[in-house]
């Protein structure tokens, strides 16, 4: 077990250090310009000088709070249609076909379409819904359609009122499937809520996205500014999937 923990640890930092090592080979590649490709280190000092600036942490609350918002009433939303298609099976083939829609339509197009429906301010906020809302009411069908038949018949024995026999029997025990669904998609709302906000660049919100965006287009020293609001970007991503890692870790182990 020890052996597993350390080699698991070992193979992650030589991953890290084989992405500096690529950025690095990429950089020299490209000539060592910061106009073209700048390299790790002036990217990382560019990026550390941010962290004493407020409209760094006004930037990161903007997309944390938009990407909660979308996600949080996208997944209400998914679960109680989730509960009710989950009691009714049947339910399913009616809203397969607007399931496949919302996950086969290119995010980028739909990111123009709802600039021009809600506006630039509030589109990446219906990215989010709409990208996080097929993972949750996937992940409750799931979750209901797993339930222990026993126990159903049981239900239907008692002939307890079977909306109080949802909230307390059925959706605890299908939770574990919406857990994962719910913490599959957070993560990913959070990268589709950057990208929306690179898209619509509104200049009355706060994003990481739209920092990356404007500092893009004044590239007053190169890309370095881009790289270093990609680089925030990319380090919040991934402090996200490790604690979402952990959380599916539990949720597994717990419903095992």
């Amino acid at each position: 077990m020890k052996k597993l923990f350390i080699n698991k640890y070992t193979f992650s930092i030589l991953g890290i250090l084989l992405f500096f090592g690529i950025w690095t080979v990429i950089y020299f590649a490209a000539g060592q310009s910061n106009l073209i490709f700048p390299g790790p280190i002036t990217t990382l000092k560019e990026a550390f000088t941010y962290f004493g600036d407020p409209y760094l942490y006004k930037c990161i609350w903007g997309s944390l709070s938009r990407m909660l918002i979308g996600f949080s009433i996208s997944s209400i939303l998914a679960i109680i249609l989730g509960m009710i298609v989950g009691n009714h099976l049947k339910m399913k083939h009616i809203f397969n076909p607007t399931m496949i829609a919302l996950k086969a339509v290119p995010t980028a197009a739909l990111v123009y379409l709802l600039m021009v429906l809600v506006g630039f301010k509030n589109a990446p906020i219906y990215i989010v819904m709409v990208i996080v809302f097929p993972m949750v009411y996937e992940a409750t069908i799931s979750g209901y359609s797993n339930l222990d038949t026993q126990i159903l018949m049981a239900m239907r024995v008692d002939s307890a009122n079977a909306l109080l026999n949802n909230f307390k029997i059925k959706l605890p025990l299908a939770f574990p499937h919406i857990a994962l669904g719910l913490v599959s998609s957070f993560a990913l709302s959070f990268k589709i809520e950057i990208m929306a906000e690179v898209l619509t660049s509104s200049s009355s919100v706060y994003g990481l996205g739209r920092a990356i965006s404007v500092s893009f287009i004044n590239q007053y020293n190169g890309l370095v500014s881009t790289f270093a609001y990609s680089f925030i970007a990319i380090a919040i991503m991934l402090i996200v999937s490790l604690i979402i890692y952990i959380v599916k870790r539990f949720i597994q182990i717990k419903s095992a």
